[in-house]
């Protein structure tokens, strides 16, 4: 898995609001979104090391939600602790 770093040197385009950030990456198989919720946590930006919270993909075109509109998404589909507390 990719971490913040690397992922933000590769993605081509990235959604941020005040949960965290989504880095849109295009791959072989279509564009991903990694998500990473940090804004959950009470930090301004995720740690350079960090894995994302939640991957989306592969889909044909670059159109993923928002990170607060993903975030809400997982809590209505039962997904009640996905913020990465690893770190």
């Amino acid at each position: 898995m990719l971490s913040y770093q690397e992922a933000e040197k590769r993605a081509v385009r990235v959604l941020v609001d005040g949960v965290g950030e989504a880095l849109v990456l295009k791959e072989e198989a279509g564009y991903y979104a990694l998500y990473f919720f940090f804004g959950l946590q009470g930090r301004r930006a995720p740690d350079p090391e960090e894995e994302p919270d939640f991957v989306e993909g592969p889909r044909p075109e670059p159109a993923f939600r928002d990170p607060y509109d993903q975030a809400r998404w997982l809590e209505a589909h039962g997904y009640t602790l996905f913020v990465n507390e690893s770190k």
